[in-house]
Formats: C-alpha cells, structure tokens, sequence
C-alpha cells in the first residue's frame, strides 16, 4: 500500500468522526464492509463521563439526539464512508471489512479477509457479534436467538491484518486532533505473513461450514441446540439501525 496516501486517509478518518460527534467521548469504534464499491458502515463511541457507567452511542441516533441537521450530517457519513473506499482501493490485496478502534489515544485497524457473500452469517448477525466483541454488550441482556448466536458464532476467515497508531487528542476540544505519533510503516508491510489464496481457502472449508451447520462448532463435542439452526436465519433483528452504501 502507499504508505503516506494511506496514512492521510488515517488522519481525515479521524477528523471526520471527531466532528460527527458534538460530546466529549472516552472511544470510538467502527465497521465497514466492502464489497464491489458498495458495503456497509456504523460507528458506536461511549460518551466521557466522569462518575456515571456510559451506554454506547449509535452514530446514526446522533442528529436526532442533539438536534442536528440530518441531510448535513448523512452527508459527512457518506464522506466518512468514501474515505473508508479510498483505503479499500489503495489496498493491493482487497480486505472485505474492517474494524477501526480509538481507545486511550490509540488509533487501531483491524483488517479482514473473510469472504462475506459466502459467509455463515447475515449482516445482521454479523453486527450482532460485533457488539457483543467490541462494544461489550452483556450477553444476560439479550434475547435466548442472540445469545445461542454469540455462545456458538465462530470466526471465518483468516487472521486479520492489524495496524496502530498513536493520537493526541486535546482534552479540552475532543473534536481536534494534533499531530500523529510516528509509528513505523513497517509493521504494516508484514501483511505478507497473512498471505494466503482466499478462494481456496473458503473452496476447502465448505464442507466444514456444511458441517459446522449441521452438526455444531468444529472440535467441540457438544452439538448446537436443536432452534440454532433456526436461528441461523434471518430472523435476527439488530436493535440499531445500519445504513447501507
């Protein structure tokens, strides 16, 4: 990847979700899919308060929230979401979708390889474990088809390719960014550690999909509960609203 196009996009990432959020945040988290130039985007960030346990925020509840002006903010969501293309087009090996976390001044990507037009689970499903991964969600708060998801989701694909860096973020304007720590662009080039030829991966693997299906998770002894199956299907309604590009 060219190395300095992709580290300016890092930075107008960042700026563009410090200014959709109008509160003083403790971290952010995103996801984004893409697939053909069309895809799938959503970003959560739990609001900085000093005695009280936050909730995380939905992005697209923000407006509505603070009264903001919808057609203008979906705007700046649309430009969040080109720059997130602009990564997947730099990419010399195209990755299907993405997590990027901003926890304690850290801006970290989490790259993923897994062929999602044949994966196991829905979008729906899929956001459902992503919240469950990344923004906590207590399992005892949701429902008996949610939990039978997380208790028995396996992860597809390869492991994904990481890359971190350091922020500064000014303590009294949580909307401005200063300038990056320097982190060597090194560490991203060793993504040829996670070469591997993905079509073949996934032409091996569907028979053990078939099976994880049928029969439970690989390796584990214990089959899936009989509505597992069931729950395989689109029948998971995530509580929160995703927009689709």
């Amino acid at each position: 990847m060219p190395a300095k196009q992709i580290q300016n996009i890092y930075k107008e990432v960042q700026n563009i979700l410090f200014s959709l959020i109008p509160e003083k945040w403790e971290s952010i988290y995103l996801y984004a899919s893409v697939i053909n130039g069309r895809g799938e985007m959503y970003f959560y960030y739990f609001p900085k308060k000093p005695i009280l346990k936050t909730k995380p925020i939905n992005c697209y509840e923000i407006a509505r929230k603070f009264g903001i002006d919808e057609e203008q903010y979906n705007i700046l969501l649309s430009r969040l979401y080109e720059k997130i293309k602009e990564l997947n087009n730099l990419s010399a090996r195209k990755w299907t979708n993405l997590t990027i976390s901003i926890v304690n001044c850290m801006f970290t990507v989490e790259y993923n390889f897994n062929d999602l037009t044949r994966s196991l689970y829905t979008d729906e499903q899929r956001h459902i474990y992503w919240e469950y991964k990344y923004l906590h969600t207590p399992i005892d708060s949701m429902n008996k088809k949610e939990q039978n998801l997380i208790k028995y989701y396996q992860e597809e694909g390869e492991k994904p390719l990481v890359y971190t860096e350091g922020i500064y973020i000014n303590e009294n304007n949580p909307n401005v960014q200063s300038e990056p720590i320097k982190k060597p662009w090194e560490k991203f080039q060793k993504q040829e550690m996670y070469e591997t030829n993905v079509e073949s991966m996934h032409q091996a693997k569907t028979n053990e999909y078939k099976n994880i299906k049928k029969f439970g998770i690989k390796n584990k002894t214990k089959h899936l509960p009989e509505d597992f199956e069931e729950d395989l299907s689109p029948n998971l309604q995530v509580k929160n609203p995703i927009l689709k590009f």
